[in-house]
């Protein structure tokens, strides 16, 4: 509370005493009211206000007053909110007067607050808040401090004239706001580090209902909006809950926080969790906090849109003709939004609660009529069991799954209003589900609904271009429905212990089984949510050129059915797992492994796939291209120094850029870096008799560049040279320009050239530090004896690359081949190597290893 004291206000008293308040709310924080606190905080402005106000003397001015707007109209101050005042004349100020003025907003700045100041007149007010909604909504949030009272009550008038921003037209500015913030946030509340207060379902869609309200009917509160009628007592009840929760984690956040923002990212999320209370092992705390968190959003994002909709069509709609057109006897359709005719009808028949999203597909243009909402929230509140239970409702949601666009005008709509969560009973369990980690950009359950958006899209030649693969096979699938299921189920089990994989297999078996499919349809469901991570880590750390790899992949898919509908799921998942993770690299990486094991189908699983042929296709389209160039050097003096695997591991373009890159070279050493011929990343090609540490000097050099390494490729000629090829990216995922590229090739040749090994100058991702992932090192095929097969999992860190190579370095031990995989915070990476003999590491030299890698990395 401000403190009145004896003599002149200063700035360093007024900081003192905010220093006071700030202590106090944390040592009370966990037991103290939430709106208690923020009145407090509001009551400490006002009164400082008003006390600076008299020590200025401008209350000995007639025509001036001090007038609270914005949040701190609404008394809405958090620790670290901006103070939002004007400063309101009858007429414009006499220089002297605006120079105290003027003074008086200073001293507010260097006491440390944020300010949001204006001075206006009453005709600015009105002319300025006519051409500017975001004023208008200002002043429509006025709250007189001190001063002239009847100049107050003039603005006051000013604002409540019809004619200052119709209803009509500020409603639709106020939903376009909201639109344009919505498009910001992906249209989604489920964002991993949100905005608590411009997210969608955050304090500005609470704003956006008091707005309507204040407009329409001068109501200032909850309470008084319920009191008005706008709500209903349920929808209050749970509203008010939803507010507090997130009242009370914004002012932990600026608890800790000593500049302005409300973003929740990874690190305030911990310290946020803490302060409010949350414990558990390892991340449990912060993602039962955030769990809560995203659930409060969703809840208050359609609490929002079903108000919003209640308002334009009773309000703002009002005089408009409405047409009306029967579709059953317990839907019609009222100016295109599917209204509700008996009211009891959901209670009464829950499986009618489907035949909502069946229109919906059937009327493209149509949407929920907001009574229709409405009555659907409060029946789902009163279901005894799941809608999954009623044979009727079970026959109606298998039938949505076979309608065009399905998934986007019924699916997705159920799960925003809460329909999945009472159709499926392990539902509730993953929403608004978080996985603390850099990787994931949404929840669980969204994350899901954009793996079946992104399946459906398949269904559409304009994706074909991103997803040729994809859009061929996912049209011809002998059941759509059985993919359908699948990806509802793949991530169903996460945050419950164990595999989740695993788990949700159980879960869709039992689901299947439910809803009368056979045995072969349940083990294919079963088969694809236990294995849908599968052919992600067979393609993306495995080398997927060796035959050995392949078969085993084969073997454990079984036939082309099971293929068919792995690669869509898999290609979706990546998809709908973080936008930057799919790119046309990865693509061919895909479409490769696809090719591959449709090879190994039609040859049979009695052998291993002869890779010659495919290498002699790879040669003869290099020498096509050659050719088109008008190339006439000699390329199979070239090609007979190199090994087989040299044509298979490169495509027919990289092979035609190395046989021109190196046509006539005689130097010992070549670095070329380019953009054309490696699609989704940019392409070091390293040329060079083979040394020792070449792996180490070259991505300890690219790592000081700050940049990805994706993919490391290791081929030595059959006469000591290296035909070594990297993929890199900036950090963000784009392909280097020309100057870095040029950059990029100086920096590797020095390395190469110098006798000392390169000097790692990378700087730490501040991100990774609240993060901890325990270095394991696993070795697969442990029989083989030409090579060891190495997995690394540990945190990822600039120079992590170099680290490793070093610890081959000292072991004496060579890399074959690398994949190159960073899931967020963590590294995922493949190593093929040999001993100082060439060969398989012995069981003592992979303990020793493994050993130094821990060592070197925890």
């Amino acid at each position: 509370m401000f403190q009145s004291v004896e003599g002149l206000l200063t700035p360093g008293l007024i900081k003192q005493q905010k220093e006071q308040l700030k202590q106090t709310e944390l040592e009370n924080f966990a037991q103290a009211d939430v709106n208690s606190l923020i009145s407090h905080r509001t009551l400490f402005c006002d009164n400082f206000l008003i006390r600076l106000w008299r020590q200025f003397s401008l209350h000995e001015v007639t025509d001036l007053a001090l007038i609270a707007v914005g949040g701190y109209g609404r008394r809405e101050i958090f620790p670290l909110s901006d103070l939002d005042f004007l400063i309101l004349t009858e007429q414009p100020m006499p220089a002297d007067l605006a120079k105290k003025v003027e003074e008086f907003i200073q001293f507010v700045w260097d006491c440390g607050f944020d300010v949001g100041a204006s001075v206006r007149t009453l005709e600015d007010c009105d002319s300025q808040g006519r051409a500017d909604i975001t004023i208008a909504t200002n002043l429509l949030e006025s709250r007189l401090l001190t001063g002239n009272e009847t100049l107050f009550d003039k603005l006051s008038s000013i604002v409540g004239r019809e004619d200052f921003w119709p209803r009509k037209t500020f409603f639709e500015a106020k939903i376009q706001e909201k639109k344009q913030r919505y498009q910001r946030y992906n249209n989604t509340s489920y964002n991993l580090e949100p905005d608590i207060k411009y997210n969608p379902g955050g304090l500005r869609d609470l704003h956006l209902i008091y707005w309507i309200a204040l407009r329409h009917s001068n109501a200032l509160s909850l309470e008084e909006i319920l009191q008005s009628g706008f709500i209903y007592p349920e929808e209050y009840a749970e509203l008010e809950r939803n507010q507090q929760f997130l009242f009370k984690v914004r002012f932990a956040l600026h608890l800790i926080l000593k500049r302005y923002d409300n973003r929740l990212l990874f690190d305030r999320q911990v310290k946020v969790s803490e302060l409010l209370g949350y414990q558990g092992e390892g991340n449990q705390g912060v993602e039962t906090m955030m769990k809560a968190f995203f659930q409060s959003l969703q809840a208050i994002s359609l609490a929002s849109d079903i108000l919003a909709k209640h308002y334009k069509e009773h309000f703002v709609d009002e005089n408009g003709e409405e047409e009306c057109q029967v579709l059953d006897d317990n839907f019609q359709m009222i100016n295109n939004a599917i209204f509700l005719v008996r009211e009891d009808c959901f209670v009464q028949q829950p499986d009618t609660i489907l035949d909502l999203f069946s229109y919906l597909i059937i009327r493209p243009q149509a949407e929920l009529h907001s009574s229709t909402l409405r009555l659907l929230h409060l029946a789902l509140g009163q279901l005894n069991g799941y809608l999954s239970e009623l044979p009727a409702a079970r026959e109606k949601f298998l039938r949505l799954l076979t309608q065009p666009r399905g998934i986007e005008r019924a699916l997705i709509p159920m799960h925003k209003y809460g329909v999945l969560t009472a159709y499926i009973p392990e539902w509730k369990g993953i929403e608004g589900l978080m996985q603390f980690d850099l990787f994931h950009i949404y929840t669980v359950d969204e994350h899901t609904m954009r793996v079946l958006a992104k399946l459906e899209t398949f269904l559409s030649e304009e994706t074909a271009e991103a997803h040729p693969l994809c859009v061929k096979l996912f049209p011809s699938l002998p059941d759509r429905a059985l993919i359908y299921i699948a990806a509802l189920f793949h991530d169903i089990a996460k945050g419950r212990g164990g595999n989740h994989a695993d788990l949700g297999a159980v879960d869709v078996g039992r689901f299947a089984a439910q809803h009368g499919f056979d045995c072969r349809e349940i083990e294919t469901m079963k088969w694809l949510v236990k294995q849908h991570l599968f052919m992600s880590v067979t393609a993306q750390r495995r080398d997927i050129h060796d035959p050995e790899v392949v078969m085993n992949f084969a073997a454990e898919v079984q036939n082309q059915v099971r293929l068919n509908y792995l690669v869509c799921l898999t290609v979706a998942d990546i998809c709908a797992t973080n936008t930057t993770l799919w790119n046309s690299w990865k693509r061919s990486l895909f479409a490769s492994l696809y090719q591959y094991t449709n090879q190994q189908f039609n040859q049979g699983m009695d052998n291993l796939l002869d890779n010659q042929e495919q290498e002699e296709q790879n040669k003869a389209l290099a020498l096509e291209i050659l050719q088109s160039q008008g190339f006439t050097e000699d390329v199979q003096s070239l090609w007979k120094r190199c090994p087989g695997d040299y044509f298979l591991r490169n495509t027919p373009k990289e092979l035609a850029w190395h046989a021109v890159l190196l046509a006539g070279v005689e130097t010992e050493l070549l670095v070329k870096i380019s953009n054309r011929f490696s699609a989704g990343g940019t392409e070091v090609f390293i040329y060079c008799k083979d040394r020792p540490n070449l792996f180490l000097k070259v991505v300890a050099a690219i790592g000081n560049k700050k940049l990805s390494i994706h993919d490391a490729q290791i081929i030595t000629s059959l006469d000591g040279y290296a035909f070594d090829s990297f993929i890199v990216t900036e950090l963000d995922g784009s392909l280097l320009k020309f100057d870095r590229r040029r950059v990029l090739e100086k920096a590797i040749i020095n390395s190469l050239n110098s006798n000392e090994l390169t000097k790692l100058q990378g700087s730490e991702n501040h991100k990774l530090q609240h993060f901890n992932v325990k270095t394991e090192v696993r070795f697969l095929n442990t029989e083989k004896t030409t090579h060891t097969e190495m997995e690394l999992f540990t945190l990822d860190k600039a120079g992590l690359l170099a680290d490793v190579s070093l610890v081959f370095s000292e072991l004496n031990l060579s890399i074959q081949n690398a994949k190159i995989t960073t899931i967020g915070e963590k590294a995922q990476d493949f190593f093929i190597l040999t001993n100082a003999k060439g060969e398989a590491l012995s069981e003592r030299e992979r303990q020793s290893l493994s050993e130094k890698l821990q060592a070197r990395l925890d």
